[in-house]
């Protein structure tokens, strides 16, 4: 396996290992706080972000580039997806009235995609 091929492998493990918990973290805001779906999402998105960052940071890249620098970068790229991922669960939940977990998927699947981008090209790269 190519160096390249294993770090799309380990991006989409440690990506899947967070969707879950962050799944499993927005459909208990939902659930048992009673929560709207948009709110549930934007609490339990910066709550699975040390895993992630660390995750991405130490395994997936083994990036030598100082911690300060990724984290801001990473910052950065968080920040964006998080727009992304609220904008979108508004959008899909509000205003045309889809199941929040649906809606979820897309909007992940959105913001992982972009993300996988500007880890491997700037946030991350050496």
């Amino acid at each position: 396996m190519s160096r390249e091929q294993g770090t799309v492998w380990r991006f989409a493990l440690v990506g899947l290992l967070t969707a879950g918990l962050f799944y499993a973290l927005v459909a208990a805001g939902v659930e048992w706080l009673s929560l709207s779906p948009a709110v549930a999402s934007a609490v339990a998105y910066p709550l699975v972000l040390g895993f992630n960052y660390l995750a991405h940071y130490r395994w997936t890249y083994g990036s030598d580039r100082p911690t300060g620098s990724a984290v801001s970068r990473y910052g950065v790229m968080v920040g964006a997806g998080f727009l992304m991922n609220l904008a979108v669960m508004h959008l899909g939940t509000q205003v045309l009235n889809f199941n929040y977990l649906l809606v979820q998927t897309l909007s992940m699947a959105v913001v992982i995609s972009t993300n996988f981008v500007l880890a491997s090209l700037w946030v991350f790269r050496d």
